[in-house]
């Protein structure tokens, strides 16, 4: 067994490393659940629109602003200032059947991210356990675990937004503007860039693994 190998062999008695196997195993677990309970959800939902259902938005509706109000010593609205609700929540009826399913999609893709992220992780782990983590699993893991980021984050971001879109006006008695609607907002998020620079991290690492690899085994030629 070579320095690298002696070297790591010691970690399959480490506190940490148990940690993260075991809990990724567990969210393994718990996804499965959570997958179960959005299509429960999803079902209920599509069967109940008409009537109502539980939903929450962005109104970009500008908040009344009280005048004369000014309060020593602490913060408050500066005067001229726009503030605006950014998150409402309630019983909606008619939502289309097609955001209800995209918000859905986006949970989904939300879970099977983490449960791709745990997968991944479960075979670092038990790479590193067995003495191995420069093994060519590890870094097959570590890219697959930059893909599982960059699109399953991104793609839950894109069918969240999408859902939010398709919501574009929810009636309301009141606050209201002048013909009684709240008007989601115009600029939906559908790109997120920190998982893009996680994922550049992650391709970096395996390359790093790529390397360790093969200094490993040039010190087996060695021996």
């Amino acid at each position: 067994m070579d320095a690298v190998e002696d070297a790591a062999q010691p970690l399959h008695k480490s506190g940490a490393l148990r940690f993260v196997f075991w809990v990724s195993a567990a969210y393994l677990v718990v996804a499965a659940i959570e997958l179960s309970s959005s299509v429960a959800g999803l079902v209920s939902d599509l069967r109940h629109r008409v009537a109502g259902i539980a939903w929450s938005w962005d109104p970009a509706f500008p908040v009344v602003q009280p005048s004369g109000n000014h309060f020593a010593g602490g913060p408050y609205l500066v005067p001229g200032s726009t503030a605006m609700f950014t998150q409402v929540a309630g019983t909606v009826a008619n939502i289309p059947a097609a955001a209800i399913i995209s918000r859905t999609a986006g949970d989904v893709v939300g879970t099977l991210t983490g449960a791709g992220i745990a997968a991944c992780l479960l075979v670092l782990m038990s790479r590193v356990a067995a003495g191995a983590p420069f093994a060519r699993s590890s870094q097959v893991a570590l890219l697959w675990l930059a893909g599982v980021v960059l699109v399953g984050f991104e793609l839950g971001t894109i069918l969240h937004g999408i859902a939010s879109a398709m919501v574009t006006e929810v009636m309301m008695g009141a606050p209201k503007t002048p013909d009684g609607a709240f008007f989601s907002s115009s600029d939906v998020s559908v790109l997120t860039l920190w998982p893009v620079y996680v994922a550049m991290a992650l391709v970096g690492l395996a390359a790093v693994f790529r390397v360790g690899a093969a200094y490993r085994a040039d010190s087996d030629g060695l021996v």
